[in-house]
Protein backbone atom coordinates (compact mmCIF):
# COMPACT_ATOMS: atom_id res chain seq x y z
CA UNK A 1 0.00 0.00 0.00
CA UNK A 2 1.17 3.19 -0.99
CA UNK A 3 2.07 5.99 1.73
CA UNK A 4 -0.42 8.31 -0.03
CA UNK A 5 -3.15 5.90 0.22
CA UNK A 6 -2.28 4.90 4.09
CA UNK A 7 -2.06 8.67 4.78
CA UNK A 8 -5.73 9.16 3.47
CA UNK A 9 -7.04 6.15 5.87
CA UNK A 10 -5.64 7.58 8.29
CA UNK A 11 -7.55 11.08 7.53
CA UNK A 12 -10.90 8.97 7.06
CA UNK A 13 -10.04 7.66 10.33
CA UNK A 14 -9.28 10.69 12.70
CA UNK A 15 -12.64 12.02 10.47
CA UNK A 16 -14.94 9.22 11.71
CA UNK A 17 -13.64 9.15 15.01
CA UNK A 18 -14.24 12.96 15.33
CA UNK A 19 -17.49 12.35 13.87
CA UNK A 20 -18.59 9.95 16.80
CA UNK A 21 -17.53 11.59 19.32
CA UNK A 22 -19.43 14.41 18.07
CA UNK A 23 -22.59 11.84 17.36
CA UNK A 24 -22.38 11.38 21.09
CA UNK A 25 -22.10 14.01 23.07
CA UNK A 26 -25.05 15.41 20.84
CA UNK A 27 -27.05 12.30 22.01
CA UNK A 28 -26.03 12.69 25.58
CA UNK A 29 -26.91 16.84 24.92
CA UNK A 30 -30.37 15.79 23.57
CA UNK A 31 -30.78 13.24 26.42
CA UNK A 32 -29.70 15.38 28.99
CA UNK A 33 -32.48 18.19 27.75
CA UNK A 34 -34.99 15.72 27.41
CA UNK A 35 -34.33 14.56 30.56
CA UNK A 36 -34.42 18.01 32.23
CA UNK A 37 -37.94 18.61 30.41
CA UNK A 38 -39.37 15.12 32.05
CA UNK A 39 -37.49 15.96 35.40
CA UNK A 40 -39.10 19.80 35.55
CA UNK A 41 -42.54 18.59 33.81
CA UNK A 42 -45.09 19.31 36.95
CA UNK A 43 -47.05 16.28 36.28
CA UNK A 44 -44.00 14.27 37.01
CA UNK A 45 -43.26 14.01 40.66
CA UNK A 46 -45.67 16.75 41.87
CA UNK A 47 -44.99 18.38 44.92
CA UNK A 48 -47.92 17.23 47.70
CA UNK A 49 -46.80 18.67 51.05
CA UNK A 50 -45.13 21.83 51.95
CA UNK A 51 -44.38 21.59 55.51
CA UNK A 52 -44.03 24.78 57.53
CA UNK A 53 -42.49 24.74 61.14
CA UNK A 54 -45.71 25.69 63.49
CA UNK A 55 -43.76 27.68 66.32
CA UNK A 56 -45.32 31.32 65.68
CA UNK A 57 -46.02 33.58 68.13
CA UNK A 58 -48.06 36.59 65.39
CA UNK A 59 -47.09 35.11 61.90
CA UNK A 60 -50.71 33.95 60.52
CA UNK A 61 -49.70 30.44 60.07
CA UNK A 62 -52.63 30.04 56.91
CA UNK A 63 -51.50 33.13 55.22
CA UNK A 64 -47.81 31.62 55.09
CA UNK A 65 -49.32 28.32 53.84
CA UNK A 66 -51.43 30.14 50.80
CA UNK A 67 -48.62 32.70 50.39
CA UNK A 68 -46.23 29.48 49.40
CA UNK A 69 -48.61 27.45 47.95
CA UNK A 70 -49.36 30.46 45.02
CA UNK A 71 -45.63 30.64 44.25
CA UNK A 72 -44.77 27.20 43.58
CA UNK A 73 -44.82 26.49 40.47
CA UNK A 74 -43.30 23.38 39.21
CA UNK A 75 -42.63 19.25 40.48
CA UNK A 76 -39.99 18.53 42.79
CA UNK A 77 -37.17 19.30 40.73
CA UNK A 78 -39.10 22.12 38.68
CA UNK A 79 -40.06 23.94 41.90
CA UNK A 80 -38.20 27.63 41.91
CA UNK A 81 -36.82 27.67 45.56
CA UNK A 82 -36.20 31.43 45.24
CA UNK A 83 -39.60 32.62 44.53
CA UNK A 84 -41.05 30.78 47.27
CA UNK A 85 -38.97 31.83 49.45
CA UNK A 86 -39.35 35.57 48.49
CA UNK A 87 -43.23 34.89 48.60
CA UNK A 88 -42.74 34.24 52.12
CA UNK A 89 -40.08 37.21 52.88
CA UNK A 90 -43.03 39.64 51.54
CA UNK A 91 -45.21 39.05 54.82
CA UNK A 92 -44.24 41.19 57.22
CA UNK A 93 -44.26 38.70 60.34
CA UNK A 94 -41.12 36.80 58.30
CA UNK A 95 -37.64 37.99 59.07
CA UNK A 96 -35.75 35.25 57.10
CA UNK A 97 -36.87 31.71 55.35
CA UNK A 98 -35.22 28.53 53.89
CA UNK A 99 -36.62 26.44 51.59
CA UNK A 100 -35.34 22.91 50.76
CA UNK A 101 -36.59 19.87 48.92
CA UNK A 102 -37.22 17.03 51.00
CA UNK A 103 -37.49 13.28 48.52
CA UNK A 104 -39.61 12.40 47.00
CA UNK A 105 -42.33 15.33 47.25
CA UNK A 106 -42.02 17.37 49.77
CA UNK A 107 -41.06 21.42 50.71
CA UNK A 108 -39.43 21.71 54.36
CA UNK A 109 -39.99 25.82 55.30
CA UNK A 110 -37.92 27.22 57.69
CA UNK A 111 -39.40 30.55 58.94
CA UNK A 112 -37.51 32.84 61.17
CA UNK A 113 -40.32 35.19 62.75
CA UNK A 114 -39.80 39.14 63.65
CA UNK A 115 -39.12 39.95 67.23
CA UNK A 116 -40.57 43.25 67.85
CA UNK A 117 -38.73 45.37 70.36
CA UNK A 118 -41.07 48.96 69.94
CA UNK A 119 -43.83 49.84 68.81
CA UNK A 120 -42.50 52.60 66.08
CA UNK A 121 -44.66 56.11 65.52
CA UNK A 122 -48.39 54.64 64.87
CA UNK A 123 -48.65 51.37 63.19
CA UNK A 124 -45.21 50.60 62.61
CA UNK A 125 -43.34 47.98 65.05
CA UNK A 126 -38.85 48.07 65.13
CA UNK A 127 -37.40 44.43 65.46
CA UNK A 128 -33.85 44.29 67.18
CA UNK A 129 -31.52 45.01 63.85
CA UNK A 130 -33.76 48.36 63.59
CA UNK A 131 -35.32 47.60 60.81
CA UNK A 132 -39.18 49.08 60.81
CA UNK A 133 -42.19 47.16 59.43
CA UNK A 134 -46.19 47.10 59.48
CA UNK A 135 -47.47 43.94 60.28
CA UNK A 136 -51.33 43.85 60.23
CA UNK A 137 -52.55 43.95 64.07
CA UNK A 138 -49.14 46.00 64.78
CA UNK A 139 -51.03 49.20 65.49
CA UNK A 140 -52.52 47.68 68.72
CA UNK A 141 -49.86 45.39 69.62
CA UNK A 142 -49.14 45.65 73.42
CA UNK A 143 -45.46 46.61 73.89
CA UNK A 144 -43.78 49.05 76.55
CA UNK A 145 -41.95 50.96 74.64
CA UNK A 146 -42.13 53.07 71.59
CA UNK A 147 -40.08 54.99 69.18
CA UNK A 148 -41.43 58.28 67.76
CA UNK A 149 -38.61 59.37 65.02
CA UNK A 150 -38.11 60.61 61.28
CA UNK A 151 -38.42 57.29 58.71
CA UNK A 152 -34.48 55.86 58.33
CA UNK A 153 -33.70 56.90 61.85
CA UNK A 154 -35.02 53.43 63.52
CA UNK A 155 -31.28 51.84 63.41
CA UNK A 156 -29.89 55.09 65.33
CA UNK A 157 -32.80 55.29 68.05
CA UNK A 158 -32.31 51.82 68.57
CA UNK A 159 -28.41 52.59 69.49
CA UNK A 160 -28.89 55.15 71.36
CA UNK A 161 -32.01 53.45 73.66
CA UNK A 162 -29.50 50.54 74.19
CA UNK A 163 -27.06 52.98 75.10
CA UNK A 164 -28.77 54.50 77.46
CA UNK A 165 -31.42 52.37 79.23
CA UNK A 166 -28.86 50.60 81.33
CA UNK A 167 -28.06 53.38 83.39
CA UNK A 168 -31.76 54.26 83.94
CA UNK A 169 -32.70 50.82 84.76
CA UNK A 170 -29.85 50.49 87.60
CA UNK A 171 -31.78 52.98 89.00
CA UNK A 172 -35.07 50.55 88.92
CA UNK A 173 -36.93 53.50 86.05
CA UNK A 174 -37.39 52.14 82.57
CA UNK A 175 -37.47 54.29 79.30
CA UNK A 176 -41.15 53.91 77.85
CA UNK A 177 -41.03 56.52 74.99
CA UNK A 178 -37.64 58.02 73.08
CA UNK A 179 -38.52 60.77 70.72
CA UNK A 180 -36.23 61.94 68.33
CA UNK A 181 -37.31 65.46 66.06
CA UNK A 182 -36.37 66.53 62.64
CA UNK A 183 -33.96 68.60 64.68
CA UNK A 184 -32.01 65.65 66.02
CA UNK A 185 -33.38 66.45 69.22
CA UNK A 186 -33.59 63.91 71.96
CA UNK A 187 -36.42 63.39 74.38
CA UNK A 188 -37.42 60.37 76.21
CA UNK A 189 -39.68 59.46 78.88
CA UNK A 190 -39.73 57.50 81.44
CA UNK A 191 -42.35 54.75 83.51
CA UNK A 192 -43.17 57.58 86.29
CA UNK A 193 -44.13 59.54 83.92
CA UNK A 194 -41.14 62.08 83.99
CA UNK A 195 -40.36 63.47 80.49
CA UNK A 196 -36.50 64.52 80.11
CA UNK A 197 -35.44 66.86 77.11
CA UNK A 198 -31.83 65.81 76.96
CA UNK A 199 -31.17 68.01 73.43
CA UNK A 200 -28.93 67.66 70.49
CA UNK A 201 -25.76 67.57 72.01
CA UNK A 202 -23.78 65.66 74.49
CA UNK A 203 -26.56 63.64 75.52
CA UNK A 204 -24.54 60.65 77.08
CA UNK A 205 -22.69 63.34 79.42
CA UNK A 206 -26.14 65.22 80.32
CA UNK A 207 -28.02 61.74 81.00
CA UNK A 208 -25.04 60.63 83.24
CA UNK A 209 -25.72 63.97 85.11
CA UNK A 210 -28.47 63.64 85.45
CA UNK A 211 -28.56 59.75 86.76
CA UNK A 212 -26.18 61.57 89.72
CA UNK A 213 -28.73 63.06 90.86
CA UNK A 214 -31.91 60.93 90.64
CA UNK A 215 -31.69 59.81 93.78
CA UNK A 216 -32.13 63.33 95.00
CA UNK A 217 -34.96 64.46 92.39
CA UNK A 218 -37.14 61.01 92.77
CA UNK A 219 -37.76 62.27 96.76
CA UNK A 220 -40.32 64.69 94.75
CA UNK A 221 -42.45 61.56 93.87
CA UNK A 222 -45.63 62.10 91.88
CA UNK A 223 -44.57 65.48 91.40
CA UNK A 224 -41.61 66.02 89.50
CA UNK A 225 -43.19 66.15 85.75
CA UNK A 226 -40.20 67.31 83.53
CA UNK A 227 -36.50 67.64 82.95
CA UNK A 228 -34.53 69.71 81.10
CA UNK A 229 -30.96 68.45 80.64
CA UNK A 230 -30.10 71.40 78.07
CA UNK A 231 -28.03 73.86 80.19
CA UNK A 232 -24.41 73.92 80.56
CA UNK A 233 -24.32 74.18 84.51
CA UNK A 234 -27.10 71.75 85.49
CA UNK A 235 -30.50 71.27 83.95
CA UNK A 236 -34.33 72.60 85.21
CA UNK A 237 -37.09 70.75 87.06
CA UNK A 238 -40.54 71.19 86.41
CA UNK A 239 -43.18 70.26 89.11
CA UNK A 240 -46.97 69.27 88.43
CA UNK A 241 -49.17 71.49 90.51
CA UNK A 242 -49.90 70.14 93.98
CA UNK A 243 -53.02 68.62 94.04
CA UNK A 244 -55.65 70.42 96.26
CA UNK A 245 -57.58 68.15 98.98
Amino acid sequence: MSGARRKRKEVLARRLSAALVMLFFAGMGVAGVLGVRYLTDPARLPLRTIRVEDHFRHLDRAELQRALTAAVDGGFFGVDLEKVRQAALRLPWVAGARVTRIWPDRLQVEIVEQVPVARWNDGGLVNGNGEVFYPKGGKGLALPLRFRGPEGKAVQMLAFYRDVQPGFRRRNLEIRELMLDRRGEWRLKLDDGVLVVVGRARQQYRIERLLAAYAVLGQAGRNLRRIDLRYEQGFAVAWRPEEKG
